[in-house]
């Protein structure tokens, strides 16, 4: 354990667990089409440079979707869109320098885009489900017309976030695409809300399938349908 006074001066030298001048990279969560919000910092070795931000599903190359300029402390932000749902890995360069050069450590992070969709929840506990569930007033699931069971999917709503697998069928209602349990829909808050709109991705490690398909910030547009 640390003393006290050691203890003390750690915190006046880190801020939200990154010590300064530390590269850092963030990536706030998106719906398809919507504007993600990217920041970071590179340190004062990028201060006032040009700075490229780049993806890539898997093993692909690495693509730009965004360019911006450092602050003269290093610190960045910028955004782009995509017209894809999916997972990426997102870099944060010096634009010109060889990564292999080794100018400055690239931050690396996961840039998360769900597909839009409609929700509300249910409630009947006692009842067995169509996947053969026992409905429970604490049972954290979600009913989908087509999607195995089984299948775990990432809601968002709200700043909030639940992974759930599909353990019913419906919603039997037009326009709503996912019917979450009670317990799922108080995780996330939109009890009271009852219909809302969510984003919804595949849980797990997806990666979308190409990061050079991701729109550019002054071409977005459109959208893809919901499953």
């Amino acid at each position: 354990m640390l003393p006290a006074g050691a203890l003390a001066q750690a915190g006046d030298d880190l801020t939200g667990g990154v010590a300064p001048g530390q590269p850092m990279l963030l990536a706030g969560p998106a719906l398809v089409g919507q504007q993600q919000r990217i920041t970071g910092t590179l340190g004062a070795a990028a201060g006032g440079r040009p700075l490229a931000i780049q993806a890539r599903a898997g093993d692909a190359p690495w693509a730009t979707i965004a360019t911006t300029r450092a602050a003269g402390d290093g610190s960045f932000a910028t955004t782009w869109r995509t017209a894809s749902a999916g997972r990426w890995s997102i870099r944060a360069v010096i634009a010109g320098d060889a990564l292999a050069a080794g100018t400055a450590v690239a931050p690396t992070t996961t840039a998360t885009v769900h597909r839009g969709a409609t929700a509300t929840w249910y409630s009947m506990p006692g009842n067995r489900t169509a996947c053969g569930v026992r409905l429970r007033r604490s049972t954290l699931g979600v009913a989908h017309r087509t999607l195995p069971c089984g299948t775990r999917v990432d809601v968002t709503w709200g700043g909030r976030s639940v992974s759930i697998p599909v353990i019913d069928r419906g919603p039997f209602v037009s326009g709503v695409h996912y019917d979450l349990t009670l317990a799922a829909a108080k995780v996330l808050g939109f009890v009271a809300a009852g219909r809302v709109r969510v984003g919804v991705l595949p849980a797990g490690p997806t990666l979308a399938a190409s990061p050079i398909a991701a729109v550019p910030p002054a071409l977005a547009g459109g959208g893809v349908p919901n499953r």
